[in-house]
Parts: structure tokens; C-alpha cells; sequence
């Protein structure tokens, strides 16, 4: 996302939020329109670039929360209370997304060392000798392992070490 769409984006949705609040009564249209910007541009400032459409919408979702989580009052929230939402939600969502990172890692780890004991005759679990398992059916798609691989496990002379 450039810029522009993503200040849009925050703008139209900040402006949906602050429908549930009232404005301060100290400031004209102008300084409102002023404000809404300020607001935006830092929110927007603390949200890391490399995001795209779909992380944007997700950390806009949890700055909303935190706002009414630290907001006191009916009025629009401050400046700061944008700023500190925002740093929470950036922070929580990368620390979630990373956790994906690490998961998905680990699954494919654990298939690549599996495929390598299958192909070396190594010990694997009787579950995975079940045609229906879906675990074995995601080796076969996504590693080079074809049916013929297995037939040393079903031989009944084989022995599995």
C-alpha cells in the first residue's frame, strides 16, 4: 500500500470511530479537520510500512479496542490515547504473526526430517502407514515422497529400526 491509500483507509476509519464520541466543544470545524489529520498521520506513523491492506485491518480492529479500553470519557479520545492503542495493536499483532512464523517453521522441519526417515527406513509412527492420514497425505502433496515409499513398512518381513 502507498501512502496514500493507507492514510485514507485510517482517516475513513477513524472517522467511524469518532462518530461515537463528541467532539470538544473548544474547537471549530477547521480544528477539528486539523485534528482528525494529526491523528491520522500519527497513527499512521506508528504502524510499520511493510504492512499490507490485510494486516492494516486487523491492527485498525485492535487500535479500536484499546482506544475504548483506555478512553475515560465521551469525548474524542486524546492524541496520545491514538499513539499508545496504536503501539499496543502493532505490537501485539507482529508478536501473533510471528508466533505464525515460528509454527509453520516447525511444521516444516518436522515434515522435512520426517521425509528423511521414511526414505532412510528410519522409525516413524504407525499412524502415519494409514492411508487416510491426512499427515501422510500432506507428505505425499507437498514433499517428494510417493505411495511406492511406504511399501517398506508394510512388508511384513520388514523390520523398522
Amino acid at each position: 500500500m502507498d501512502y496514500n491509500q493507507r492514510t485514507s483507509m485510517i482517516g475513513v476509519w477513524l472517522q467511524g470511530i469518532l462518530k461515537r464520541y463528541t467532539p470538544p466543544s473548544s474547537m471549530d470545524r477547521d480544528t477539528l479537520g486539523q485534528e482528525l489529520q494529526l491523528i491520522v498521520e500519527d497513527i499512521n506513523n506508528n504502524i510499520p510500512s511493510s504492512f499490507e491492506k490485510v494486516d492494516l485491518e486487523v491492527v485498525l480492529k485492535k487500535i479500536d479496542g484499546h482506544v475504548r479500553q483506555y478512553q475515560a470519557s465521551r469525548t474524542w479520545p486524546t492524541i496520545k490515547t491514538f499513539i499508545m492503542s496504536t503501539k499496543t495493536a502493532v505490537d501485539e499483532y507482529s508478536r501473533n504473526t510471528e508466533s505464525l512464523k515460528v509454527t509453520s517453521q516447525s511444521k516444516l522441519d518436522a515434515a522435512v526430517l520426517m521425509v528423511k526417515r521414511i526414505k532412510s527406513g528410519g522409525a516413524i509412527p504407525e499412524w502415519i502407514l494409514n492411508p487416510d492420514s491426512i499427515y501422510r497425505q500432506r507428505l505425499l502433496l507437498d514433499t517428494d515422497l510417493v505411495e511406492s515409499d511406504f511399501n517398506k513398512y508394510l512388508d511384513p518381513t520388514a523390520t523398522m529400526q
